[in-house]
């Protein structure tokens, strides 16, 4: 009796010990970081009817991701002449790790070559140091011809 006594104290204690360790992983895990990016797109191809169009660009976002490089591949869905949706889906290129997801977007086209187009971010997944990362925001993008600028806002978790 005695030696299951002394069994059920160190089990007991252990717990104890750990289960503060975990309640801080995991609270870490879940702990909100707002962060900021801008892309600079530095060549683009439109949309077909037998295959997306794609972007290339460069990326800086606020630590811990830092700069990198963007690829995405995109469709669009006219309303009009001038207005619609689009539908990016994103990987964006760290030195320590990636991140990937999907942009949806009202865009307006003031000119056959300039254009806004407002965001809402989702990021899905991630790898390397960025493996359990994913989060939500807004952005907005201006086109000039085959160029561009993005910026956005997301809040992110799993960092």
């Amino acid at each position: 009796m005695r030696t299951r006594a002394i069994a059920c104290a160190i089990t007991l204690t252990t717990v104890g010990i750990l289960a503060p360790a975990a309640q801080t992983a995991s609270t870490s895990k879940k702990k909100k970081k707002t962060i900021t990016c801008e892309m600079r797109l530095v060549t683009q191809s439109f949309p077909t009817a037998s295959a997306p169009g794609e972007d290339y660009g460069k990326i800086r976002c606020t630590a811990p991701f830092g700069s990198g490089l963007q690829y995405d591949t995109f469709t669009l869905t006219p309303k009009n002449a001038t207005t619609g949706t689009a539908e990016l889906k994103f990987k964006a290129y760290f030195n320590t790790g990636t991140v990937s997801g999907v942009w949806n977007a009202d865009y307006v086209f003031e000119s056959q070559t300039k254009g806004t187009f407002v965001q809402k971010v989702k990021w899905t997944k991630g790898t390397g140091a960025f493996k359990r990362v994913r989060g939500t925001g807004t952005g907005t993008g201006q086109q000039d011809g085959m160029r561009g600028t993005i910026k956005q806002r997301v809040t992110v978790t799993g960092l």
